[in-house]
């Protein structure tokens, strides 16, 4: 695990202790709640939401339903509903179809998100944004819950993209913030291979024959200077390699006589 357990107690407005019907995706939001890290909703869906909600119901009015699995910021991460329980968290309503039914973004998990899905929430700083260091820290988590139940970056979803939320807001509002999201997880699922050559293995060059190369020279020592002038390579020193090595002496800066001697040799096999 890369974050820590810290589960709230059951109770019908956070934490339901229902069991979930499977996991086919993740779904990502954010806190919406400037300033507060990971450890603070802990307390706030443990305890303050359970009792406001106990409060509105016996006055009779509607409370709030909501929860999730994991928060995280740019120092921790906390699950506070076990991974195989139902947390609230997808299932408003924002949209309704041309029929008149709720709209439900991700046929996979409809009608009911919270059934099939885990959720990540993502803790906002003082000034609104999500730290880069949080976004990273939902990148591992989320990447581990992938390998734990076998999903690809391609189930990671969007509050958004399930019920029309702007949720979480800076990857509705960019939508290549939230590819990038996904292709960095992607990258922890399956780290590119980096294929590596293997280093070219010097070779010593060949040993001066001890005599001077010149026409009218035959052997294995002729075919290595024409394979270098680029000439046929009969082993045998005629008028046409003796052209091109005079060639080869002029360019280098050499003595031009079109013989093979100890300065033209290691020049030509340096």
């Amino acid at each position: 695990m890369t974050w820590r357990n810290e589960f709230i107690p059951k109770n019908k407005y956070t934490r339901p202790g229902t069991l979930l019907k499977g996991v086919l995706k993740i779904v990502i939001h954010w806190t919406g709640n400037p300033g507060a890290p990971a450890k603070n909703h802990v307390k706030y869906f443990g305890v303050t939401l359970p009792a406001q909600s106990k409060l509105l119901e016996q006055q009779g009015k509607k409370y709030t339903a909501a929860s999730a699995h994991i928060f995280g910021d740019k120092d921790e991460s906390v699950c506070i509903i076990p991974l195989n329980e139902v947390a609230y968290h997808a299932n408003d309503v924002q949209k309704h179809n041309d029929d008149g039914s709720v709209y439900r973004g991700v046929k996979e998990i409809a009608p009911n998100a919270n059934l099939y899905t885990l959720s990540y929430e993502m803790c906002v700083e003082k000034d609104g944004t999500i730290h880069q260091d949080t976004i990273n820290r939902a990148i591992s988590d989320i990447a581990a819950i992938c390998m734990t139940y076998k999903l690809t970056e391609k189930d990671i979803v969007r509050h958004f993209d399930v019920t029309k939320k702007d949720c979480p807001s800076p990857f509705v509002k960019d939508l290549v913030k939230f590819e990038d999201f996904k292709k960095q997880v992607g990258l922890i699922l399956n780290p590119t291979k980096v294929e590596t050559k293997p280093a070219a293995v010097k070779t010593k060059p060949p040993f001066y024959p001890g005599t001077v190369l010149k026409v009218g020279s035959k052997g294995n020592n002729v075919r290595l200077v024409q394979e270098k002038v680029g000439v046929t390579t009969d082993m045998k020193f005629g008028p046409k390699t003796e052209a091109a090595v005079k060639a080869f002496q002029k360019k280098n800066k050499l003595t031009v006589d079109g013989k093979i001697g100890p300065k033209t040799w290691a020049k030509m096999f340096q």
